[in-house]
């Protein structure tokens, strides 16, 4: 029941916290709206699978700058979101407000995807907290294990997909509103990658002495 527990709420604080994934999602059910965009609460299920496995199999054996060029390669990855903000703001500002929204394509998928692969907080919590836990619980039985991701996805989707319908009320506003959010989220995530690029640079300087 310890495990569960920990589970759900760990899940409902990796949804709810401000980030460069919340902000991606804001921007593209904006862009998207909430029904087209709910496919991608379903992100961290398929992105966080590699990561995970790959603590539980090296978990001991990732070299120290592993994380801190990892904060680099996301923090300009990040900045290259930013840009098409920038550009989603841009066409919001020149759209007809009459015009029907077209649905997310396969790009919209991967780069979200991608993002959530380069975000270092996501390694940063299975390698300190997750996988550690889901291995603790492994050894009294492994339901405790199993029970401990069960319980972080089952909260973590749904709390993503309240957020996208909850955004999409933002999308029914006039769109020179909805341009000024757009900027302000693309300014969060640049702020955000700046942020990651420092971090990381002065993290891994001292390990490539």
């Amino acid at each position: 029941m310890m495990y569960l527990t920990q589970g759900l709420f760990l899940g409902f604080y990796a949804a709810s916290m401000p980030g460069p994934f919340q902000a991606f999602l804001l921007s593209q059910t904006l862009r998207n709206g909430w029904r087209r965009s709910l496919p991608l609460a379903l992100i961290p299920l398929l992105s966080d699978g590699p990561i995970m496995l790959t603590f539980i199999l090296v978990l001991s054996q990732l070299p120290a700058w592993f994380t801190s060029a990892l904060q680099i390669i996301g923090g300009l990855f990040i900045l290259y979101l930013a840009w098409d903000a920038f550009l989603a703001a841009r066409k919001i500002e020149k759209s007809d407000p009459n015009a029907t929204v077209s649905a997310p394509n396969n790009l919209s998928f991967l780069k979200c995807a991608t993002m959530n692969l380069l975000n270092p907080n996501v390694y940063i919590f299975w390698g300190t907290i997750g996988v550690p836990t889901i291995l603790a619980g492994w050894k009294i039985s492994p339901v405790w294990g199993i029970a401990f991701v069960l319980g972080f996805y089952g909260l973590m989707i749904p709390t993503l997909v309240g957020w996208i319908a909850l955004f999409g009320t933002l999308g029914q506003l006039k769109p020179k509103i909805q341009t000024i959010i757009t900027r302000l989220i693309a300014l969060v995530l640049v702020a955000v990658a700046i942020n990651m690029l420092y971090t990381g640079t002065i993290t891994l300087l001292p390990l490539l002495r």
